[in-house]
């Protein structure tokens, strides 16, 4: 399996793209129940397998005929390979395209022993079963079939890896954008919450305030009432034939009224009125 020429290995890497394509977007279509174009790119291909599978083809080669050690080394090379491709796509680009950080034995999320295994599966598959079709088709192309096979799909390829590339930088722009304006919002609200916190300390300590005004001032009124109702007293026994008559005329006039001084005039009926 070695004695491939480049433009084979070439067109062996765009056939497992879209083998690929076709399979994550099955399955993630029906995990989502809605139509997925999986990858990261636009077009139907998604390179990560089409590396896999070239890296499974080329390493597994020796072992072809031993299926356990197809497995392990497809299994190794593989795992190896969607590792430094997930860890150098969350450095350029900022976000994780794949993320195993909640499946069990992970490595720092790029990789985990349940997707090494499929690995292992699928590189068996691969040597087994699929690349022979697969060989069978590159190798019956003749050398202007086979270039020009190999130049649709590298130029389609190439726009279409600058455009995915260019939306991936804007996407980290917008995230790192929306990060920050995130950050900001939660100081601001933090800022808020420590001013509204202050705020009802201060209104409580000011109707605290106003509660204390308002028990004085009604004790104030209360002794100024009761020296007032004293000083009447006084004064009706006092003066009680003139009382008399002053009782008589508020008892005729029960209307009569005093715009400056309502509360004397008010105070003096309940005392004469209710005699």
């Amino acid at each position: 399996m070695y004695n491939y020429s480049l433009s084979q290995w070439l067109a062996f890497f765009a056939i497992y793209c879209f083998f690929g394509w076709v399979f994550e977007s099955i399955y993630v279509s029906i995990e989502y129940r809605k139509p997925v174009n999986r990858g990261f790119l636009y077009g139907p291909v998604i390179p990560i397998y089409g590396f896999g599978a070239v890296t499974i083809v080329f390493f597994t080669a020796p072992f072809k005929d031993n299926s356990f050690l197809t497995f392990l080394s497809g299994m190794l090379a593989a795992t190896a390979l969607e590792y430094v491709t997930g860890y150098v796509m969350e450095k350029m680009f900022g976000v994780r395209y794949w993320d195993y950080t909640y499946e069990p034995l992970n490595l720092n999320g790029y990789i985990c022993l349940g997707c090494s295994l499929m690995w292992g599966m699928f590189s068996v598959l691969v040597t087994n079963y699929i690349h022979g079709p697969v060989d069978s088709f590159v190798k019956n192309l003749n050398a202007t079939e086979l270039w020009l096979f190999d130049v649709i799909f590298v130029v389609f390829f190439g726009i279409d890896l600058y455009a995915s590339t260019r939306a991936a930088f804007d996407l980290k722009k917008m995230f790192k954008e929306y990060v920050e304006t995130n950050e900001n919002v939660i100081r601001l609200q933090k800022r808020l919450d420590v001013l509204l916190a202050f705020a009802e300390d201060d209104y409580n300590n000011f109707q605290s305030m106003m509660e204390e005004k308002k028990k004085e001032h009604e004790e104030e009124r209360k002794r100024i009432k009761a020296r007032l109702e004293e000083f009447r007293n006084k004064y009706y026994n006092s003066k009680e034939k003139s009382n008399k008559r002053v009782m008589y005329a508020m008892r005729r006039n029960p209307g009569m009224s005093s715009k400056d001084n309502r509360f004397e005039i008010d105070s003096l009926k309940k005392i004469f009125m209710k005699k």
